[in-house]
């Protein structure tokens, strides 16, 4: 009797091995991380170090305003330990929010050994960029509340995602304030990705290429409606990235800026200002550019690269998903790029910004239907529908 409860057990570890590898390797990979950061160049906390010196009210380091003086009220206010250094701070907030990432994986089903690897690429990138005084472990927490109303028993799929776009509303109003377009495009993209839910008759291609231009035009009709009824936001929205680029430019640390390809006065041209906002949505998706500019920057290409083919499977079998949190997270998560598209000067800060959204990015990510086994046999089903129509096509010619 006992050989056989040792057996069940041994059986039930096995099946859910690659859960249980990170479950015990994920503060492993968060103290490597930790360690990494001690080596970074300081370029790459230049928001950090600024937050922390506004938190000690240090006269030394020039204070700046907006969202910046919100998050240094906000770390000012939870410092109850008296911190007073940005490795304090990272340790601290590592410990803590991996923690909280630890019983997020504890209730996904069992990984294959892609999306565990992909999962634990996801705790050191986490731990070196946002787990640390800054604006994105804010941005972090905002999203762990949306995850959270995901997750409610809530029966309605309408009220979950109208919750969700309430709590990034809010985020605009006390943090980011471009948040509120971000809130807008989450309703609006789950209302075109529910229609295209329900027709069951295009193939997995034609679907992705059909909602990837039905979610461009939804933005050029954004930007058309917000220059004759919000003139002021529409005037922030186009010339936003041309100051921060020009602040940046010639700068020996900014590498990874995204700089328009096509040139010209994209700060009055709704046009031009478009047609660069598709290119560089999709630059941004796949940056093949950033792969080129150095090893050091390969991870954060495949990591993007991951991300995008993750999220183009689910494109195209979007009626045969059955999860309907998953479903959201979609709308959620492609609300969060259409209007980061928008707004990022750099690939660095974007795939930053990127991974703080991890709490509802892992919904589309770690779930039965986007594992390798799955996709072959959705290959093998449609090559059968193919092999189906020949044979049809041929006994009719015949």
């Amino acid at each position: 009797m006992s050989n056989e409860l040792e057996l069940g057990n041994k059986g039930d570890w096995w099946e859910n091995r690659n859960k249980n590898a990170v479950l015990a390797l994920i503060f492993v990979v968060m103290l490597a991380a930790k360690l990494l950061t001690m080596m970074l160049p300081a370029k790459y906390f230049y928001d950090n170090n600024r937050i922390v010196g506004m938190v000690n009210e240090d006269m030394s380091m020039e204070a700046w305003g907006g969202s910046y003086v919100v998050a240094a009220n906000f770390f000012r206010a939870i410092n109850i330990f008296g911190f007073t250094s940005i490795s304090q701070w990272s340790w601290f907030l590592g410990m803590l929010l991996t923690l909280v990432v630890f019983f997020m994986v504890l209730r996904l089903p069992e990984l294959d050994m892609v999306q565990t690897i992909f999962l634990l690429a996801c705790v050191g990138l986490l731990n070196i960029y946002v787990f640390n005084i800054g604006k994105d472990a804010i941005q972090f927490l905002f999203f762990m509340a949306v995850y959270l109303v995901l997750l409610m028993p809530i029966k309605s799929s309408a009220v979950k995602i109208a919750c969700a776009a309430i709590i990034l509303y809010f985020e605009s109003k006390v943090f980011r304030s471009y948040y509120v377009l971000i809130a807008a495009l989450v309703l609006a993209i789950y209302c075109i990705l529910a229609v295209f839910r329900r027709n069951h008759r295009l193939p997995p291609a034609v679907k992705i290429v059909i909602t990837t231009v039905t979610m461009y035009l939804l933005v050029c009709v954004m930007m058309v409606v917000a220059s004759v009824a919000m003139h002021s936001e529409y005037e922030q929205i186009m010339g936003i990235r041309d100051y921060s680029l020009s602040s940046r430019e010639g700068d020996v640390d900014s590498v990874t800026i995204i700089k328009n390809w096509v040139g010209g006065d994209n700060s009055t041209n709704l046009p031009l200002f478009l047609l660069n906002y598709l290119i560089n949505a999709v630059r941004m998706m796949i940056p093949f550019e950033l792969a080129i500019k150095g090893v050091q920057y390969l991870p954060f290409f495949c990591f993007q690269v991951a991300v995008t083919v993750y999220l183009a499977h689910l494109f195209g079998k979007l009626d045969e998903i059955e999860d309907e949190t998953q479903f959201l997270a979609i709308s959620i998560f492609l609300g969060y790029v259409l209007a980061s598209a928008l707004f990022e000067p750099d690939f660095g800060s974007w795939v930053r910004h990127e991974a703080a959204t991890f709490p509802v990015l892992h919904l589309l990510v770690f779930s039965r239907n986007q594992q390798l086994a799955q996709w072959k046999r959705d290959v093998d089903r449609i090559k059968g529908r193919i092999g189906r129509h020949a044979n049809v096509v041929g006994k009719m010619e015949a």
